[in-house]
């Protein structure tokens, strides 16, 4: 049996600051989601609501969005720890800093094209990197 680990809880400034993490995350996440899928309607043609909901979680053609989706999921279960690990919080501030700043090789190749094509992409990209920069996260490491 392992002892259970202190964790330090995480500040009210590092909650808010997650919180607005997760709103611009999600907001990106919503103009990635309707680029791709202008994207998979010039392809294939006009895809129903109901139908296009199923292809968002199976196609593959959409799968560069999974650790994006998870991040978020991710956000929500560390907001609803009471009270939330600030250790977790930071490992979730640096998993967000890997996608959004393209160091994912998947995501990052079709997140790029998404910047080049679609302007509101490039305006949530600002605003996801203005509450990365007011989030703790772990220092920067030569490697």
């Amino acid at each position: 049996m392992t002892e259970p680990t202190e964790t330090t809880p995480a500040s009210v400034a590092q909650i808010s600051a997650m919180k607005a993490l997760r709103a611009a995350l999600l907001a990106q996440h919503k103009v990635l989601i309707d680029y791709d899928r202008a994207q998979y309607e010039g392809v294939f043609g006009p895809v129903p609501s109901g139908r296009f909901v199923q292809l968002l979680t199976e196609d593959p053609w959409f799968r560069w969005l999974d650790p994006l989706s998870r991040l978020i999921v991710a956000l929500d279960e560390w907001q609803e720890q009471a009270p939330p690990s600030a250790e977790a919080g930071i490992g979730l501030a640096d998993e967000a800093a890997k996608l959004f700043r393209r160091t994912d090789k998947a995501f990052g190749e079709r997140y790029l094209l998404a910047l080049q094509k679609a302007p509101d992409a490039v305006l949530g990209q600002s605003q996801v990197m203005a509450a990365l920069r007011a989030v703790p996260q772990s220092p920067a490491t030569d490697a």
